[in-house]
């Protein structure tokens, strides 16, 4: 049973994806907060060469579903344009998760630090 929140794990999500995604390479890492709308929890992105490169995180704190896969394709679609580009999706998840049915597109990250 897991006894932690998504929330709980967004500290350790920042670090990894810090560590990633370094600044010297131009990246930020934004994290949205959940207001009314459907967002990821996190967008990394920076500019290069006039095209705006993203990458979408989404947390979850259990398995993965296929709605879960679905949102995240979803966000991918809505956050692309004519100067941006989606470089990569990640999911993060606790170890142990179950994410068989995550497809080869996707980049899964498990925390160490939570477990299921």
């Amino acid at each position: 049973m897991t006894i932690f929140l998504e929330k709980d794990m967004y500290d350790n999500v920042y670090s990894v994806l810090r560590a990633r995604y370094p600044l010297k390479d131009g990246w930020d890492i934004k994290y949205l907060e959940h207001h009314r709308t459907y967002v990821p929890d996190f967008i990394v992105e920076r500019t290069k060469k006039g095209i705006i490169e993203k990458v979408i995180v989404e947390v979850k704190r259990s398995h993965l579903s296929q709605s879960a896969v679905n949102q995240l394709n979803a966000y991918a679609r809505n956050l692309a344009g004519p100067n941006v580009r989606i470089v990569g999706k990640i999911f993060v998840v606790p170890a142990g998760a179950d994410t068989s049915v995550a497809v080869e597109d996707f980049q899964i990250i498990y925390l160490k630090s939570f477990k299921i």
